[in-house]
């Protein structure tokens, strides 16, 4: 009953995993999290660009960090993926990882403070912006014309280019620029156009903050499994061979020439008593035990001894 008890005991034990099984697993958790961190650079590049070429006049910068991080995380997902030169391809990972990330924080600050923040949605939302269009044949002399421009105080005329979404309210007339505020959006196909862009770039300035916490873990996770896999496991001095293959033996010079002269020779040494008494000694009187040499003989001796 006790034996049975103990068994039990023993198959409810947890069996504690491998070195090699947990390495597995961290490089499985990590292949996941690279993945994710090249799908995210992916759709970074591509938003980026679409949104880059909606317009002329706001020049987005998030596609920049997304280059930087699919770099990287491809780097990554091969040092985690190969065998040879995992460690340099881990550290040329890191290394791009984190310029991508100090690009994603220039994003943010870029794209969510100095252009979203300077884009007032007000006279769009009131309809009190127009869209100028020269329609498909005009020339390139008719490419820019002249506008009127009206506000509360004064007027003024504005010169547009054909294809623009402009709003007179955020114009300054006096100084002939802006005030805050971008007052035209050049490139669009309709002043409908302006909200779409507004929203892409929040969008995109909130992937580039993901985009930024994500390439810290990632990087991180890849620095450990770096450390990991460069240090190997130290063997203990018990656990050492008692003796290497390659090493050198010491011998008597005399027995390494009859070593030498008779190869089939076997090297037995009867004990110490058998000898002295096949010798004639008695037990009393029997010589040393034999004392290895001092040191090494520099030289193979060649030939026999008289």
């Amino acid at each position: 009953m006790t034996a049975r008890i103990q068994g039990a005991a023993a198959r409810d034990k947890p069996v504690p995993k491998s070195r090699a099984a947990e390495m597995m697993a961290r490089v499985r958790r990590a292949l996941c999290l690279v993945l994710g961190m090249l799908s995210l650079s992916l759709l970074l590049v591509v938003l980026g660009v679409y949104t880059t070429t909606r317009t002329e006049s706001l020049d987005v910068t998030g596609y920049s960090s997304g280059v930087i991080l699919t770099l990287g995380s491809f780097l990554g997902l091969l040092g985690l993926r190969l065998e040879e030169n995992r460690k340099q391809l881990l550290t040329a990972a890191i290394v791009f990882l984190s310029f991508g990330i100090i690009t994603s924080f220039l994003c943010v600050v870029i794209d969510g403070a100095c252009i979203v923040l300077s884009m007032d949605m007000r006279p769009l939302k009131a309809e009190r912006c127009q869209f100028y269009s020269s329609g498909g044949s005009y020339i390139y002399e008719n490419f820019y014309t002249s506008v009127s421009c009206w506000n509360l105080k004064e007027s003024c005329t504005m010169t547009v280019r054909s294809g623009t979404c402009y709003c007179c309210d955020l114009y300054n007339c006096a100084n002939g620029g802006y005030l805050s505020n971008y007052y035209e959006f050049v490139g669009v196909r309709s002043c409908e156009e302006v909200f779409t862009i507004y929203i892409l770039i929040w969008t995109l300035t909130g992937l580039n903050l993901v985009a930024f916490f994500t390439g810290i873990l990632t990087t991180a996770v890849l620095g450990s499994i770096k450390d990991s896999k460069s240090s190997g496991p130290v063997t203990k001095p018990s656990e050492s061979a008692p003796s290497s293959p390659t090493a050198p033996l010491l011998m008597d010079a005399n027995v390494h020439t009859v070593h030498q002269s008779h190869p089939g020779a076997s090297m037995y040494f009867p004990p110490a008593e058998n000898a002295a008494a096949s010798q004639g000694f008695p037990p009393s009187s029997a010589p040393p035990p034999f004392a290895p040499p001092t040191s090494a003989l520099p030289f193979r001796v060649h030939g026999l001894s008289a």
